[in-house]
């Protein structure tokens, strides 16, 4: 194996990657790089290991939007549905524990240095004969094998059994329309676009999609990447090369994310433009990556584009022509929002557990420390409760909104009441 920089969320995920066809990349969407000629190459694959099923000219089919992820039912080997993230910057990869449902082989154990996380993750390697996406077929594919224990800090109860993304994007032109929540499928050949979007040249660095891009007029690479969380990550070496946390006066520090390897630690700021080619989303939030190994230390990029940017077009991703089509849809221009309770925290049991809180901010400010365990929020139990939605809501809510929490920590339990502000 070779040892990948990765990038999720997030992002789904980012890696170590194999020399060969198909691995990895996590949830807060860790990506890396494969030199592999399977990798590296962004023609359509051959015809006879895939095809859309019944000789359509394109299929479609819906997605779920699961803590800002693309999340699809995907078939392994006749067996499932299994649940998988969608993600550009990923492979393909799977849980440990469905390698050993389908009776697959495991090979190449080792443990090192994860993906956006600083801890190290154990992967390995198997075959997988046949893989359905709605009628997208894929045949005799190498998957990464790599344990997501992480998850529960990420998706809670959500059931998340792997991740796909260039062994598909390889071989087809794919639509992402955000707002039907819908992808649709069309081989190369059958393609031709004849709508208003903007075409954005597009490089592959290994699996990875790169673009050229400015942040308030700061140029770089930045990563294309659905499987991230929130619209942008900034890579540590491109902040401390332009002083951005001075220039954005960044205080606000913590957790922002969770990839394999372990959580993401970042300070928030806000930009004014970011351009991607002839692109441009305005007034967006960033994070200011503060980690000290893992994909966000690459030096040959700036950063990497997610979701809350992504959602506001209709994005067709064509490696075959070297091309993406960003096509503005109603979300186009909302004001980019981030979390308004300066706390992240995971779902254990019945109860939602405080893994950060940032300093200052409105979780440190109603006496909540990491460990506390959440029992009931506004008066509804945690156990009843969904992580992301819940992400969602303390987000989405309005400044200066009272959310009452039933606390419990060293057995004694409290009630407190957070109230939300903007961080940034």
């Amino acid at each position: 194996m070779r040892r990948m920089i990765c990038l999720v969320g997030l992002m789904l995920a980012q890696t170590l990657m194999t020399g060969r066809a198909g691995l990895l990349s996590p949830p807060e969407s860790p990506v890396g790089r494969d030199s592999s000629p399977a990798a590296s190459s962004s023609s359509p694959a051959r015809q006879s290991d895939s095809a859309a099923a019944r000789g359509q000219s394109s299929t479609s089919l819906p997605f779920d939007l699961i803590d800002n992820r693309i999340f699809i039912d995907v078939r392994l080997n006749n067996r499932g549905p299994y649940r998988f993230i969608f993600d550009t910057g990923a492979v393909a990869v799977v849980r440990p524990e469905v390698a050993r449902e389908l009776g697959l082989s495991i090979e190449g154990v080792t443990r090192g240095e994860g993906g956006v996380g600083e801890k190290t993750v154990e992967r390995g390697s198997t075959r997988i004969a046949s893989i359905e996406v709605g009628d997208v077929r894929l045949a005799n594919q190498e998957f990464g094998v790599i344990s997501f224990a992480d998850d529960k800090a990420v998706f809670g109860s959500h059931k998340f059994d792997g991740i796909i993304g260039f062994p598909i994007f390889q071989r087809f032109v794919v639509e992402i329309d955000y707002q039907r929540q819908r992808l649709t499928f069309t081989p190369p050949a059958g393609f031709a676009y004849r709508g208003k979007g903007t075409i954005v040249p597009v490089e592959l660095d290994g699996h990875l999609p790169q673009v050229a891009g400015e942040v308030d007029g700061l140029r770089g690479t930045f990563v294309i990447d659905t499987g991230a969380r929130s619209s942008l990550i900034l890579f540590g070496p491109f902040v401390e090369a332009n002083d951005l946390r001075e220039k954005y006066h960044a205080t606000f520090e913590g957790v922002t994310g969770w990839g394999i390897g372990g959580p993401v630690r970042s300070q928030l700021a806000r930009v004014s433009s970011l351009k991607l080619g002839a692109v441009e989303a305005r007034d967006v939030v960033a994070r200011l990556s503060l980690q000290k190994s893992g994909a966000l230390t690459d030096k040959r990029k700036a950063g990497l584009v997610g979701y809350d940017v992504l959602k506001q077009f209709t994005l067709t991703v064509d490696y075959s022509r070297r091309q993406l089509i960003f096509e503005k849809n109603n979300a186009y221009g909302q004001r980019d929002a981030y979390d308004r309770s300066g706390m992240w925290f995971g779902q254990a049991g019945d109860y939602f557990e405080i893994i950060d809180v940032m300093a200052g901010g409105p979780a440190a400010e109603a006496g909540l420390r990491a460990g506390d365990r959440i029992i009931a929020i506004d008066g509804q139990r945690a156990a009843a409760l969904d992580l992301p939605a819940t992400r969602l809501k303390l987000r989405s809510e309005r400044a200066q909104t009272r959310v009452r929490l039933s606390v419990e920590a060293k057995g004694a339990r409290r009630e407190v009441v957070l109230v939300l502000r903007d961080l940034v």
